[in-house]
């Protein structure tokens, strides 16, 4: 099922995209480590944002049910220390270390809101999102926070999002 969805939000997302930006996937350019004048342990996330030929953003699915409501030390809304490392990889190799690397989780009850931003406190500027995909709407749901770059997507989805920000009381 992870492959199902995987490939949803691509096709849904490459459409919320602006012209000037293209939606890769299943990139793989980038290695973990060299040895021997060898490069081990390819790193292919799921999707990236490029404009031009700069990576603006790491994507990566997972078809698993999230709980916002699990924020706890423990549950911590029963996401996997293994994506996170993950994405941090990722983000390392593709970002340079810095920027916004995202995991996309299916939209539920219990998960239909962005979570904070989560930060790694010795990588400068590489943040962490946890978002929602609508599978009923076929879009992403973009957190209403000013720190997240939305130049990549259409002006009208952005809107949205502005709409979202001004209702938010002070």
């Amino acid at each position: 099922m992870g492959a199902v969805f995987e490939a949803y939000v691509e096709k849904h997302l490459a459409r919320q995209l602006r012209d000037d930006f293209v939606l890769k996937a299943q990139a793989s350019s980038q290695h973990l480590v060299a040895h021997d004048a060898q490069r081990w342990f390819r790193l292919k996330p799921d999707l990236l944002v490029k404009q031009k030929q700069t990576t603006r953003l790491v994507l990566d699915t997972k078809w698993k049910l999230l709980d916002s409501a699990k924020k706890n030390g423990r549950e911590k809304y029963q996401l996997s220390q293994a994506d996170f490392y993950q994405l941090y990889a990722y983000g390392h190799h593709y970002l340079d270390g810095n920027g916004d690397i995202v995991l996309i989780y299916p939209k539920t009850d219990a998960f239909a809101e962005p979570l904070p931003v989560f930060e790694f406190p010795k990588a400068n500027g590489m943040r962490l999102w946890v978002l929602p995909f609508c599978l009923t709407k076929r879009q992403l749901m973009l957190p209403a926070s000013p720190a997240f770059d939305v130049t990549f997507i259409q002006d009208n989805l952005n809107k949205a999002r502005a709409d979202n920000l001004n209702a938010v009381p002070a």
